[in-house]
C-alpha cells in the first residue's frame, strides 16, 4: 500500500516509534498525533501536536487517511490515586471518542481503525483459558478496557473496519520490564503476590507486526488477544528476566504491601490472565518470537 497515509495517535512513545519505522519501510506516509514530537527525522513523517482528550481540532483533520492507529493513553505503570485513575480513563476513552467523531466528520473517511486495548479487559480469571469471547472482568482496568473498546467500536457504524488489540505485557526497551529493570539490575528484583498469576507477554517486534498486519489485512476485525507462545506465570517470567541479566530474584511482595507502595496498581500486577492467541494465529499472523527465553536474550 505505498503512499497511503496512516495517523498514529499517541505515536511518539516506544511502540508508536517502532510502528512508524515499520510502516515507513512498507511505503506508508505517517502523521504522528501526540504532545511530544516523533523520534524520526523523515520527510514522510508529519507531526500534529495535540491532546485529543482535551483539544478542539479541525473536524476534518482525519480526512484522506487510509488508517488510524490509536495508542493514546497515560501509562498505568505508576502509583494510582483517584486523580491518576481519572487520567488513565479519560486519556483513553475521551481520546478514542474524539477519534471516532473526527472519522465521522471527515470528508473522506479512513478505511480502518486499529485501537489499543489490553489483556486487563478480563480482570482476574485465575488459570481459566481466555479467548476473545470471554466476559470482561469487573475491576478498574477491566472497566477502562470495556469502555475503551466500546468507544472504538462506534466507528463500525460509520463503515470503518475496527480492530481491537488486547495487548499483552510488551518485552522491549519500553513497557513493563523497562520500568522494573533498575530494580532488577541492582539485585532487588522480585514478583508480586504468589507469583503464580498468568502474565501474557509479547516481544516488541510482534506487537508492532500485529498492528501493521491489522492495518493491511482487510479480513481482520473485532478483538484479538496477542500474547506470544504459551502464557506463563509472573514468577517464571521475572525469573527468566533475572537470569537474562545474571541477577537474582530476592523478594516477593504480598498484595497488602504492594498496595501501600503503588496503590491499586498492585492489583493489575497480581491479577491473572491466561489468554489464548489462537484467533490472531488462525487469521494468518506468524509470531517472530514465541519463546520467552529467546525474547529476553534479544533485549
Amino acid at each position: 500500500m505505498p503512499g497511503k497515509k496512516i495517523a498514529i495517535i499517541g505515536g511518539s512513545g516506544f511502540i508508536g516509534s517502532k510502528l512508524t519505522e515499520a510502516l515507513l519501510a512498507d511505503g506508508f506516509e505517517i502523521t504522528v498525533v501526540d504532545l511530544l514530537p516523533p523520534r524520526h527525522a523523515d520527510s514522510r513523517v508529519r507531526f500534529m501536536q495535540a491532546n485529543l482528550a482535551t483539544d478542539h481540532l479541525d473536524p476534518n483533520f482525519l480526512s484522506g487517511y487510509y488508517g488510524i492507529v490509536n495508542l493514546a493513553g497515560a501509562t498505568i505503570g505508576k502509583r494510582w490515586n483517584a486523580a491518576y485513575k481519572d487520567l488513565i480513563y479519560k486519556s483513553r476513552i475521551e481520546t478514542t471518542k474524539a477519534v471516532v467523531r473526527a472519522i465521522g466528520t471527515a470528508e473522506v473517511r479512513p478505511k480502518v481503525l486499529v485501537n489499543a486495548s489490553a489483556a486487563g479487559y478480563y480482570g482476574d480469571q485465575k488459570s481459566e483459558l481466555l479467548d476473545e469471547s470471554h466476559a470482561p472482568g469487573t475491576d478498574f482496568l477491566a472497566h477502562v478496557c470495556v469502555d475503551w473498546e466500546r468507544a472504538a467500536t462506534e466507528a463500525e457504524s460509520l463503515g470503518v473496519r475496527v480492530v481491537r488489540i488486547r495487548t499483552a505485557n510488551v518485552l522491549g526497551p519500553g513497557g513493563l520490564l523497562a520500568s522494573l529493570a533498575p530494580l532488577f539490575k541492582k539485585g532487588l528484583g522480585g514478583y508480586f503476590g504468589s507469583g503464580n498469576q498468568y502474565m501474557p507477554w509479547i516481544h516488541w517486534t510482534d506487537i508492532v507486526g500485529i498492528y501493521a498486519y491489522a492495518l493491511k489485512n482487510e479480513s481482520l476485525s473485532g478483538a484479538y488477544n496477542v500474547g506470544a507462545g504459551a502464557c506463563i506465570s509472573q514468577k517464571k517470567l521475572f525469573k527468566a528476566y533475572a537470569r537474562s541479566i545474571k541477577m537474582p530474584i530476592v523478594w516477593r511482595v504480598p498484595r497488602f504491601a504492594a498496595r501501600i507502595v503503588i496503590g491499586e496498581f498492585a492489583d493489575a500486577l497480581i491479577d491473572s490472565q491466561n489468554t489464548s492467541s489462537k484467533k490472531i494465529i488462525d487469521a494468518g499472523y506468524a509470531y517472530k518470537v514465541d519463546d520467552v527465553e529467546k525474547a529476553l536474550r534479544t533485549l
